[in-house]
């Protein structure tokens, strides 16, 4: 299923998403990483339609979204991802972020706590955890690739970083030309938010069942602070994702739409 982009327009901005299944459903909203975009999501996106309202947007600066202002803060985008829902006229969702989605997914807590229905964090680690020098090594690396290479050089130097250990072909392609997509100027204001994001006040706050899955081989955020994110949850549960690196929806679709299904609808009851 590739369904078309659709725009709707927030504080004078531009906002793509794409959108399946039937909007009289329950919303699962979808929420990518760093160097994605909605197409990230294409195995949730057919694979959740046949039982749910299933969102992925753009954020700014990616794919078919207009490029956030300099100095944007995680807080920012949060306030963005609520205008998106009020333009789609959705109160609340189950909402799932996948890394700096995920980071994201808890800035949006913060103020919006009302609008989850249920939380998903998906191969990502609570924000604001990381040593200082640790998050300024890693800002510093992606800054200095995208002073040094173009994105498809990037692509290409980070696809098997963020994938398992034995891609298929179409999987390794599919994920290339995902990273290659990425606006320049809106990965350089994610990355520095990401890099100053800290959400370690909210974590306790989080008040609606929690779902943290881990990708098995996972490399970029090990499945050791998925398990310390989940123990900072009451309500939560932690499911690992056999055979997977840190693109667990997209390497094992399967896996991974199941497990989100057992828990959305373990969570609805």
């Amino acid at each position: 299923m590739h369904t078309e982009r659709e725009t709707a327009a927030v504080d004078g901005r531009t906002i793509a998403y794409r959108r399946t299944g039937s909007p009289s459903n329950m919303t699962v909203l979808l929420l990518h990483g760093i160097g994605g975009n909605a197409d990230q999501w294409r195995h949730q996106l057919h694979g959740l339609a046949d039982t749910y309202d299933v969102v992925a947007w753009d954020a700014p600066g990616y794919g078919g979204t207009d490029d956030p202002h300099v100095g944007w803060t995680m807080a920012d985008f949060a306030r963005c991802l609520a205008g998106l829902l009020d333009a789609l006229d959705i109160a609340r969702a189950h909402v799932v972020g996948q890394s700096w989605g995920g980071v994201l997914a808890q800035e949006l807590y913060r103020e919006h706590a009302h609008r989850f229905l249920t939380l998903t964090l998906s191969d990502t680690y609570a924000a604001g955890s990381q040593a200082q020098s640790e998050r300024d090594a890693s800002l510093h690396a992606r800054l200095q690739a995208l002073e040094t290479m173009t994105p498809m050089e990037m692509a290409v130097a980070r696809a098997p970083v963020v994938l398992g250990p034995d891609p298929t072909p179409d999987v390794l392609s599919e994920t290339e030309a995902m990273l290659a997509a990425i606006h320049p100027a809106g990965y350089r204001v994610a990355a520095i938010a990401l890099a100053n994001a800290n959400a370690l006040d909210v974590l306790p706050r989080i008040a609606v069942p929690t779902l943290v899955i881990t990708g098995e081989h996972d490399r970029v955020v090990p499945p050791s602070a998925g398990a310390w994110l989940q123990q900072q949850i009451a309500d939560s549960r932690l499911v690992s994702i056999a055979a997977a690196g840190h693109l667990a929806g997209q390497e094992q679709p399967a896996a991974y739409n199941a497990a989100l299904r057992t828990f959305l609808t373990s969570a609805s009851q």
